[in-house]
């Protein structure tokens, strides 16, 4: 069996670079998204925390 020749060999360890390499900058982008959601989220539930907090306020009084 013959081995392939040093310019296939060549191509394949780009192409696995190259692979490795836009997978990792999906999973960044993937991160920043949900890193993003996960802040518009906690935003969320602090104005609705305040909000039931100033509702329930007025009525005690």
């Amino acid at each position: 069996m013959r081995t392939p020749g040093p310019l296939v060999l060549d191509a394949l360890v780009w192409l696995v670079f190259a692979a490795l390499f836009v997978g990792a900058a999906l999973l960044v982008k993937v991160a920043a998204a949900l890193l993003g959601v996960l802040i518009v989220l906690a935003l969320l539930l602090g104005l609705v925390l305040r909000t039931l907090r100033n509702r329930r306020g007025r009525r005690t009084r």
